[in-house]
């Protein structure tokens, strides 16, 4: 082990090391693909076999709860990470713990989604077999005692490997290690996190046959119109996305704000999944068959529709409910029969416009998973893969493209982040891995206050404020129409100079640009501040849009250093916490009547052993510090030291829990 280590830092080794480590993950990877669709063939056969043509009806609904009770049960006592979709433990594991996952999440990884996609739980592969192949790398990189860089890396190389070998996808597994898992395609991971993906897949055809996944005949775009309609689609496309990432937290919601056992919402989730299943069997498990179906025009417009709602509604329920497993393939199938609805229409308006109807089912799963999962190359690459009818590229593009840019305009949470995000998780990605944009323009913000200056003043007045204030620049206000602008050292020295002391401030008054909004972000009023080459920028309230106050360069800068050194801090105190008495991590919001309300942190007395992690408002998640007053409706995230203390925090802010879990 030692000298593995010791051969990553020498730099001719290092890529030789890595590559051969990520291919390691990558052939568990395609071995851990194999080994799920097992174990989710062995489930289905003892939980629902041939019931339904069978006549044992009952069997069909019970299926699905017993599954999701004994994932309950594994996700309660075995590995908490485990429950959910896969993806977000992984990012989360990224973001606070350096890439570190337990083993155990490997082991309960794959049995937990094995049985709830086996009793018939509308959920996918994809995520367990990533966060499957993830937890190998984590764990392999945690022994050989390696660095966070290389451990995010093999992290994110298990990952790939996990999807490129359960879709046969190579390329779409390379893509999603990088742009949903790392978000960024630093050439670094290039190479490894591809071997991984390649290698995974090898292993995968080499045991189970190569093949495509959803093979298609080959289909020409005909009708030369075909790219407008695809940007119809891609625009439809984006709310159904929306409407989809919304569901996903919604359900969680209602289920998490049930008052009854785990258990006993896993039962009522299930026996609401068999039900549905019992008349629609097609939305049982993953679904391929029913895909395919789609994609070869076999299936009528109102069986598109009916299987879409019924698709949704199962998958938000199993979801909810407690169920491990992956909301990718599910967005594939609501995708397929939205836009296969959507090429039927126009065939219905007139054969030409759509001669091949099925084209657009192929556009809308990759236009769906483009917007939702806000990954544009990998629903675009794993199309064209599960396919292999690379004829389709550009109309399948166009789709996808618009409906991730239409997602964007309503938020920039996928369905992987948007949990995390509630949480205070800010995941940023790529270029956009930018700190100042998660932090308020309201906390670098200089309220208007005394420091202002009326047009008619004299220079020598402004000169005289503003050595008095030791400041730079006055804001210039008036009664009537507000903030005028400012006036600067630089203005007054120059008047002086150019010997007009009679001037006004309104005479040297320079005019601000545009405002900012208070909610924006410090990212955003960095690159105000640079586009339109100024040192002030007017701030207005969000809502009301009056002007609140200024911000400058040098108070940005001040903002982010505090809340810098806010976050160290924090961080160290939960740190603490955990190694003093291990604790919970309790999500709450605060109504208008807590005592709370009105109070800054430093005033609050809470207990020693209890720290308030982040706070959720509107603008976004902050890190909070000692003069940070709480509002109605602030989402807090606390991390109290035992059960006790979370009933005393909880009574003490007279909050209502939003949901409570072990601090890792």
């Amino acid at each position: 082990m030692d000298n593995v280590r010791g051969h990553l830092f020498v730099p001719q080794w290092e890529p030789w090391i890595v590559s051969g480590l990520a291919m390691v993950t990558g052939v568990v990877g395609g071995v851990g693909a194999i080994i799920f669709r097992w174990m989710i063939h062995v489930v289905h056969t003892l939980l629902i076999g041939d019931t339904l043509s069978a006549g044992h009806l009952g069997l069909v609904v019970l299926g699905p709860a017993v599954g999701l009770v004994l994932v309950s049960l594994i996700t309660h006592y075995g590995a908490p990470e485990v429950k959910g979709h896969g993806v977000p433990q992984i990012l989360e594991a990224l973001a606070l713990h350096g890439g570190k996952i337990r083993p155990r999440v490997g082991l309960f990884g794959i049995i937990a989604p094995a049985v709830t996609i086996g009793s018939g739980g509308s959920v996918g592969r994809e995520g367990p077999i990533a966060l499957i192949g993830a937890a190998f790398g984590s764990t392999m990189a945690q022994l050989l005692k390696l660095s966070e860089k290389y451990t995010t890396l093999l992290l994110a190389a298990g990952s790939a490997a996990g999807i490129g070998a359960t879709f046969n996808a190579p390329i779409a597994g390379g893509f999603f290690g990088l742009e949903i898992i790392l978000g960024s395609y630093q050439m670094g991971a290039v190479v490894p996190i591809f071997l991984a993906s390649v290698t995974g897949t090898t292993i995968f055809d080499a045991i189970m046959g190569s093949r495509a996944v959803l093979q298609t005949p080959p289909y020409h775009v005909i009708n030369h119109f075909a790219l407008l309609f695809m940007i119809g689609l891609g625009l439809i496309m984006a709310l159904v996305a929306v409407l989809y990432t919304k569901g996903l937290t919604f359900s969680e919601d209602f289920f998490n704000h049930l008052h009854i056992p785990f258990w006993l919402k896993a039962v009522a989730g299930g026996l609401a999944v068999g039900i549905i299943g019992l008349f629609v069997p097609q939305i049982l498990g993953v679904g391929y068959p029913t895909m395919h179906m789609a994609l070869t025009n076999q299936i009528l417009w109102g069986g598109l529709i009916v299987l879409f709602v019924t698709k949704f509604v199962a998958t938000l329920l199993t979801i909810g409910a407690g169920g491990s497993g992956g909301v990718f393939a599910p967005s594939l199938f609501l995708g397929g029969m939205v836009g296969g609805a959507f090429g039927h229409l126009l065939y219905a308006i007139s054969p030409q416009l759509a001669p091949h109807p099925s084209i657009y089912a192929i556009a809308g799963m990759a236009a769906l998973f483009a917007a939702a999962a806000q990954a544009p190359f990998v629903a675009i690459t794993i199309l064209l893969e599960i396919t292999g009818d690379y004829h389709l590229t550009a109309p399948v593009m166009a789709c996808a493209v618009i409906s991730f840019l239409t997602y964007t305009y309503f938020t920039r949470d996928s369905m992987y982040t948007v949990k995390l995000h509630r949480r205070g998780i800010k995941i940023l990605r790529g270029d956009d891995v930018r700190p100042m944009a998660v932090i308020s323009v309201q906390t670098a913000m200089e309220p208007l206050g005394d420091v202002v200056i009326r047009p008619s003043a004299e220079i020598s007045e402004a000169w005289q404020k503003m050595t008095r204030l030791n400041r730079g620049f006055l804001p210039v206000v008036t009664r009537q129409s507000g903030l005028e602008g400012i006036v600067t050292m630089r203005d007054i020295v120059a008047a002086i100079q150019k010997q007009q002391p009679h001037l006004t401030v309104q005479d040297i008054v320079q005019r601000l640009p545009k405002p900012i909004a208070s909610n924006a972000s410090l990212d955003e009023a960095i690159r105000y501040l640079s586009l339109y080459n100024v040192a002030v920028l007017p701030v207005q309230d969000s809502t009301t849009h009056k002007i609140l106050g200024t911000i400058t360069q040098a108070s940005v800068l001040k903002a982010y250093n505090a809340s810098a050194v806010h976050a160290v801090e924090t961080s160290h105190q939960v740190e603490a916490l955990k190694q003093a008495n291990p604790g919970l991590f309790v999500e709450m919001e605060l109504p208008s009547s807590s005592p709370a309300v009105g109070k800054s942190l430093q005033t609050l007395n809470l207990s020693q052993n209890a720290l308030i992690v982040s706070v959720f408002r509107q603008q976004g998640a902050m890190i909070p510090h000692g003069s940070f007053v709480l509002q109605t409706g602030d989402r807090l995230l606390v991390y109290v030291a035992s059960s006790f203390d979370r009933e005393r925090i909880i009574e003490q802010l007279n909050a209502k829990e939003i949901v409570s879990y072990q601090g890792a």
